[in-house]
């Protein structure tokens, strides 16, 4: 089963906690150490609060973005370098 679905499971087969609330819940099996678990309740958010947590959210997914192609570049940089070695 790929993550995708496993994801899909954990979230579409737990139960709710009000008519507002619904619970999350999410389990991470590891190979070398104990599995992890994160759950929390969903928080629904309308007008100039939801604008600003969205405009937040969109500027720390553009960091991450920003920081995986670093990441992604130092490390064919490092290939690049070994094989010319």
């Amino acid at each position: 089963m790929d993550d995708e679905n496993l994801l899909r499971d954990n979230i579409e087969n737990v139960p709710e906690a009000g008519p507002v609330q619904p619970i999350w819940s999410y389990s991470q099996s590891r190979e070398r150490r104990s599995e992890r678990q994160f759950s929390g309740h969903v928080r629904f958010l309308h007008g100039t609060q939801a604008e600003r947590l969205r405009g937040e959210l969109a500027d720390v997914v553009g960091e991450l973005l920003t920081w995986a192609a670093k990441q992604r570049s130092d490390d064919h940089s490092a290939e690049d370098g070994a094989a010319a070695t």
